[in-house]
C-alpha cells in the first residue's frame, strides 16, 4: 500500500491523547485567573494578538485568561511560568492550535513532532547541527551572501523583505539538498509560501474543518503540501536507490546513527528536510527585514558593524571562524536586540495534558496555554525602556543576568530550536557582508508588523542601496 502523504496522515497513535478542550460552561464553578471578557474578543485577538495579549498582561497581571471559539486559553508571561512550560514541566503539555495542521505540511518533523517521537529524533540530529559540523557551511554562507547582494547596483531600491528570503532560501537549499534541489526551487519557494500562508491562519481552534470542504483557498494547501512532499521524497529515495554520498546536510541526515545503530526512515528525513527548509529561511529572513529596518533608522550602528565585518570575515579561512563570527560583539548585539524586539516565533500554544500549576496559578487539564515571546521579551522588569531599540544593553554578559525564561528566542529545554547557531551563524554573515559594502536606506516608514506563524514586516520593504 502506497504511504500517505502528510496531509492526509492521521496524527500518530505513539502521541499522547489530546485532551477535550474546556467550554466556559463547564468551568461556572472553577476559579480561573482574571482576563479580558469582551463579546468582540475574537475579533480583537485576530486583529492584533500579540498587541492582545501584551495588553491582558498589562491590565491582568502575568497569567489571564480568555475564552476564543468557546475555549478557555490562559495567558502565562512571567519567566518562571515560561520555564515550567518549556522546561521543568514540559512533558505536562503538548503542542498547541495550529500545529496538527503544520503537521500536514511537515509530518513527523522536529517542529511538529510530540513525544516519544520528538527526542528520537531530536538525539539523531544533534550531530549535523554541532557548532564544529555547522561551522563547516560558513563559507558557503559567505559565497552565496556575496555572490546575491552582488547584484544590487548603488541608489537601486530593493525590497529586502523577498531579497532576505531569497538569499536564506539559497543557503538552506544549497546546504540542505545540494545540486540536488536546482531544478525544483521556484517549485518549492511557491509552494512553501501558500503552505505557510494557510499554516498562519490557525490560532483560533476548529478552522481545520475547512481543509476538507473543497474550497479553492483551502484545496490550495493541500496541493502545496502535496508538492513539497513530493519534491523532498523524490531527492531522498533517488539518494538512497543510488547510493549517492554527499557532504550535504542532508547526507549527514541519512548517515545519522545512534549508538544503537538506529537511523531516520526515508520518510523521516523527507519531514526533517522540509522542517528544516521552513525553519532554516523564512525565520532568519524576517529577523535580517527588521535587523536592516532599524539600522536604517540608528545609522551609528553601521560604523561599528564595518570595523568589526573588517576585523572579523578576514579569518574566514581559521578553524575558530565559526566560534569567532558567533562572539562578535556589535552584530551579536544588535541581532539579540532584533530579536527580543521582533522574535520570529512570537507565541507558542501549548495544550495541558493535566492539572498542573503554573507561578502558583491552578491550569486545569485540556486548557490552551500561550507563552508569547513578544510579551515576555517586553516586560520593563527586565528590560528598560522596552520598546527601544538599544542593542548596548546586551554587552557585559547582560544576558546571563537575566532569569530563566525572561528571553527564549529560539524556545527552551528539549523543544529549543536545534538550529540556532546555524541561524546566528548565517545571520552574522549577512549582516557584516551587506554592512561592509554598503548602506540601506528604509524607503517608507518603519514597517509594521504582520504577526502570524511568524512575525514579518508587512510589505516587500524598500530600501535604497548607497554603496560604500
Amino acid at each position: 500500500m502506497a504511504e500517505l502523504a502528510p496531509f492526509h496522515t492521521p496524527r500518530p497513535a505513539e502521541y499522547a491523547p489530546i485532551p477535550k478542550p474546556l467550554k466556559r460552561r463547564q468551568l461556572k464553578s472553577v476559579s480561573l485567573p482574571d482576563g479580558p471578557r469582551s463579546p468582540l474578543l475574537t475579533l480583537q485577538f485576530q486583529q492584533d494578538t500579540p498587541g492582545f495579549l501584551r495588553q491582558a498582561r498589562d491590565e491582568y497581571g502575568d497569567c489571564t485568561s480568555f475564552f476564543l471559539g468557546g475555549q478557555l486559553f490562559i495567558g502565562a508571561f512571567s519567566p518562571e511560568m515560561v520555564h515550567e512550560v518549556t522546561v521543568s514541566k514540559q512533558h505536562q503539555f503538548i503542542k498547541g492550535v495550529g500545529f496538527d495542521r503544520m503537521r500536514k505540511v511537515l509530518g513527523t518533523g522536529l517542529l511538529t513532532n510530540e513525544e516519544p517521537i520528538h527526542l528520537r529524533h531530536r538525539r539523531l540530529m544533534q550531530s549535523p547541527f554541532h557548532i564544529s559540523k555547522i561551522s563547516s557551511y560558513a563559507n558557503t554562507m559567505i559565497d552565496l551572501t556575496q555572490k546575491h547582494i552582488s547584484n544590487w547596483k548603488d541608489g537601486e531600491v530593493v525590497g529586502m523583505g523577498p531579497e532576505m528570503m531569497a538569499l536564506t532560501f539559497d543557503i538552506v537549499a544549497d546546504i540542505l539538498f545540494g545540486a540536488d534541489i536546482s531544478e525544483d526551487t521556484q517549485k518549492v519557494q511557491r509552494a512553501m509560501h501558500v503552505a505557510i500562508d494557510r499554516i498562519e491562519r490557525t490560532m483560533l481552534p476548529g478552522l481545520d474543518r475547512f481543509d476538507n470542504l473543497g474550497l479553492p483557498y483551502f484545496r490550495k494547501f493541500g496541493s502545496a503540501a502535496n508538492e513539497l512532499h513530493e519534491v523532498a521524497t523524490r531527492i531522498v529515495n533517488e539518494r538512497i536507490e543510488k547510493g549517492i554520498k554527499r557532504d550535504d546536510l542532508m547526507g549527514v541526515l541519512l548517515e545519522a546513527t545512534t549508538p544503537d545503530g538506529e537511523k531516520l526512515s526515508a520518510r523521516e528525513v523527507s519531514d526533517e528536510t522540509l522542517t528544516l527548509i521552513l525553519s532554516g529561511h523564512e525565520t532568519t529572513a524576517n529577523v535580517l527585514t527588521w535587523v536592516f529596518s532599524y539600522l536604517s533608522q540608528n545609522p551609528k550602528y553601521w560604523e561599528f558593524l564595518v570595523e568589526e565585518a573588517d576585523l572579523i570575515l578576514k579569518q574566514r579561512s581559521s578553524e575558530d571562524f565559526a566560534r569567532i563570527l558567533l562572539s562578535a560583539p556589535w552584530s551579536s548585539a544588535i541581532f539579540n536586540e532584533v530579536l527580543r524586539l521582533c522574535p520570529p516565533v512570537w507565541v507558542a500554544p501549548r495544550r495541558a495534558l493535566e492539572d498542573v500549576t503554573l507561578g502558583g496559578f491552578e491550569i486545569p487539564k485540556g486548557a490552551h496555554v500561550l507563552i508569547s515571546q513578544y510579551v515576555t521579551h517586553r516586560d520593563a522588569k527586565y528590560f528598560s525602556e522596552p520598546d527601544e531599540f538599544i542593542p548596548e544593553r546586551w554587552f557585559n554578559d547582560f544576558e546571563k543576568t537575566l532569569p530563566r525564561g525572561a528571553y527564549f528566542p529560539f524556545g527552551a529545554g528539549t523543544r529549543k530550536c536545534l538550529g540556532d547557531q546555524f541561524a546566528l551563524l548565517e545571520a552574522r554573515i549577512i549582516i557584516l557582508e551587506i554592512a561592509s559594502r554598503m548602506r540601506l536606506e528604509l524607503q517608507t516608514a518603519f514597517p509594521t508588523a504582520q504577526p502570524r506563524a511568524t512575525y514579518r514586516p508587512k510589505g516587500i520593504v524598500p530600501m535604497k542601496v548607497n554603496l560604500i
